[in-house]
Formats: C-alpha cells, sequence, structure tokens
C-alpha cells in the first residue's frame, strides 16, 4: 500500500492544525474566508484609494472628484481562500545518501497540503527538477487527499537544475502569484542561487517559507567523508576533500546556517527537519514553533 502512512489517526492530527497565515493578498482565488479590499466592483462597498494609470475609469467616484479636485476608485470587500504552493526539491541530491529523504519531503509536502485542505485553501505541489515543469493540478477539498499523494508518490528526483532559473520560469508559467510558497528542499545548492531562487518568488506576491530536510549522515559528514575525491551527484563535477573532519563539519553547519540566517533576515519562517525526527512529531511541534503551523 503506497500509502499505509496515512492512517485514520495521523490525518486526525493534521485536522488539528492549521497554516499560519501572516497576510492575505491580491492573487488567491474567489471563494475563501479571507477578506480583502479590492478595487472594482463587488458586493460591499470597503474604502476609497487614489486613483493610479491603469486602474479602471469605471470605479471613478465622480462625485468626490467634484468635490476634492483628486482622483479616487471605489474598493470593494472581497472573499479569498488562501493559494499554497507546495515546491518540492526533486534534484538528485535528494535520493542521497537514501531514497527516504525525498520519500520524507513528499510526504511532508502532502501532510502540508491536507492541512491547508481541511482549511479550506487551495493547494497545489510542484517538483524542482530539470526540463519541462511538473506539478500537480489544484486541489480543494479534503477527500483529494489521496490524489495528491498519487501524485506526489509518482515523482523521482533526478537531474541537476539551477533553482533560481527554475523558480524564474514556474513563477511565470504556472502564474504563482499572491498566497504562500513553501519550498522543501535538502539545502544542497549555492547560497548565491537559494537566495536568488527565494527573492523570485517573495517578488511575486508570495509569502515564502522554507523547510531543510536532511539525514544525520548530512547533518555530521565527517562521520562518512575523510578525504579523498568527491563527486558531485548532479553535476558530476569532482572536488578533491583536504579538509580534517573538524573542518568539514564545520564548513557544513556554516553553509546550512547561512541559508538559515537568510531566511530569518528576511522574515521567512525557516524550519529544519531531520530523518531521525518522526515526521508527526516535526509537524505538530516543530513547525508551529517556527510558525509555519498553529
Amino acid at each position: 500500500m503506497p500509502h499505509e502512512w496515512l492512517t485514520p489517526q495521523f490525518i486526525g492530527r493534521l485536522e488539528a492544525r492549521e497554516l499560519s497565515v501572516k497576510w492575505v493578498r491580491a492573487g488567491h482565488k474567489l471563494g475563501g474566508r479571507f477578506t480583502v479590499n479590492r478595487r472594482g466592483s463587488s458586493i460591499e462597498f470597503a474604502d476609497y484609494s487614489a486613483y493610479c494609470p491603469g486602474d479602471d475609469i469605471r470605479a471613478i467616484d465622480w462625485n468626490l472628484y467634484a468635490r476634492l479636485d483628486r482622483l479616487f476608485v471605489k474598493t470593494f470587500k472581497e472573499e479569498v481562500a488562501l493559494t499554497v504552493e507546495l515546491i518540492v526539491d526533486a534534484t538528485a541530491s535528494m535520493a542521497l545518501p537514501t531514497p527516504e529523504k525525498f520519500e520524507r519531503a513528499s510526504r511532508l509536502a502532502v501532510s502540508l497540503g491536507y492541512i491547508g485542505l481541511a482549511d479550506h485553501h487551495h493547494m497545489r505541489l510542484s517538483w524542482v527538477a530539470p526540463g519541462r515543469l511538473r506539478s500537480s493540478p489544484w486541489f480543494h477539498q479534503r477527500r483529494e487527499l489521496f490524489a495528491m499523494a498519487d501524485q506526489a508518490v509518482a515523482q523521482h528526483p533526478e537531474g541537476c537544475v539551477t533553482f533560481a532559473d527554475w523558480t524564474r520560469r514556474a513563477a511565470i508559467a504556472l502564474r504563482m502569484r499572491g498566497g504562500q510558497a513553501i519550498l522543501i528542499t535538502d539545502g544542497m545548492i549555492e547560497p548565491a542561487d537559494f537566495f536568488q531562487a527565494l527573492h523570485h518568488l517573495s517578488v511575486r506576491n508570495l509569502d515564502v517559507k522554507v523547510i531543510q530536510v536532511l539525514t544525520p549522515q548530512e547533518l555530521h559528514p565527517a562521520k562518512l567523508l575523510r578525504g579523498g575525491l568527491l563527486v558531485d551527484a548532479e553535476t558530476g563535477q569532482t572536488h578533491q576533500l583536504a579538509y580534517s573532519a573538524a573542518e568539514l563539519a564545520r564548513a557544513v553547519a556554516e553553509h546550512n546556517e547561512t541559508l538559515a540566517r537568510f531566511c530569518k533576515r528576511h522574515g521567512m519562517p525557516f524550519a529544519r527537519h531531520r530523518l531521525d525526527e518522526p515526521l508527526e512529531e516535526f509537524i505538530t511541534k516543530t513547525l508551529p514553533i517556527h510558525g509555519f503551523l498553529e
């Protein structure tokens, strides 16, 4: 059974949680439980806003213009649903040193997806991988949990891709705008590439959050690598390792801390998940502490 981990007990614990929503901006799907002010026409008047080039002239209040000699447009209250992009790293490093890493990342994405569905959000899965863009359809209802899990199971990590290039292409082609974007990755990329990728998402009006998934061996690589020639699984490039055990451990720790520091500095929630930590415990205890769930 491919989804035996989705037990009724586990699903019930997921339903007890909600995605943490910092703000809701334009770009979301209509018909949800969040109220936002939009320019244009709707049912309930909200406020006035100064006219900007490109605004619909039909929304201009000409009576107000006659009194103040300034242009204002009417804004209206509108109910919207939160849209959430669940972006999973599917490059080759996610299968190393064990395929369990990608499997855990996929289960984490599906779990967060169900939490969103249970709270009436719109959820979509996408995978960072070379070639054509991989993404699921939008999911809207909790009964679509297993369809979402089927989409995740069908994916396999492979190849190498520049994260910044992928996010730039995906944001445009998949029309990512507004809502949240939760990136699940091992962070085995150049920091500059990581920073640029998150920038591409944030400028699309997305509330960006990052979860780093690592094995215990990756957090303590000196136990595995003590010298010799290292071959990059994604690029095929070779690197001569001349680190001492302490230097290698320090380099890895500094890399991971650089990613976490960038997210903190830019107000992006960041959490690190070790494979020796139970998934349920990470979701129900760790993620609420780091601003992902309530």
